[in-house]
């Protein structure tokens, strides 16, 4: 997936406009998938012509790529920012950045989300260059950490599921929650609502009495 970002023309690149064309892209994928997207509503939502688009990516297959890899990047970003704390501050920390990043970033979600379910093109490439090795390294700090007895005992696979659903399936969720009404679910406060209430979850379930003898 990094090589995508070799498909950019490679000494024409202005960040600012391949910003804004990689933020465009995310918004229509998200909004119509791989394959409902088109390169020309790409660049209108871009504020670009069509063949500045091709100026910056050779084809939609490699603006794709681009707007997948930025996303996980991101993602892995935040697990690198945490990764090496102690168990629970390490955890609180990082629920709390994967959180807000969702909230703030519902279309990277929705991408991301979307290519998986679909087991898109991509799917494999990104297991096994990106989200494969992040998930080996996060599942075996989880074992270490109830090896410590630090967490209560179980399948570290179904801990980092868990929290993947925990932060970005609320905001796949987002028309639904608007049309059963209440509080706005992006207002700042109700992240913060959700960030604590993610947390609780996940610190009572895995460090808390869940009546498997597990630790305090």
């Amino acid at each position: 997936m990094t090589a995508a970002v070799g498909a950019l023309r490679a000494g024409h690149e202005s960040p600012e406009a391949t910003g804004r064309i990689l933020d465009a892209a995310e918004s229509v994928f998200a909004a119509r998938g791989y394959h409902g997207a088109s390169t020309r509503d790409i660049a209108e939502a871009a504020g670009i012509g069509k063949r500045m688009l091709f100026y910056y990516f050779a084809s939609k297959d490699d603006l794709y790529r681009a707007v997948l890899d930025r996303i996980v990047g991101a993602m892995s970003d935040i697990h690198g920012r945490f990764s090496g704390q102690p168990a629970e501050q390490g955890l609180a920390a990082g629920v709390e950045a994967i959180t807000r990043f969702a909230a703030a970033h519902g279309d990277a979600v929705r991408v991301l989300v979307r290519e998986i379910m679909d087991d898109g093109p991509y799917v494999r490439e990104l297991v096994s260059e990106r989200l494969g090795p992040l998930f080996a390294v996060a599942r075996d700090e989880v074992a270490s950490s109830m090896a410590e007895g630090r967490y209560a005992t179980g399948d570290p696979t179904h801990v980092l599921l868990s929290v993947g659903g925990l932060t970005l399936f609320y905001f796949l969720n987002l028309p639904l929650l608007r049309h059963l009404g209440g509080d706005d679910p992006l207002d700042p406060a109700v992240v913060d609502e959700r960030v604590r209430m993610t947390i609780d979850l996940l610190m009572n379930g895995l460090a808390g009495r869940v009546g498997r003898g597990g630790p305090t």
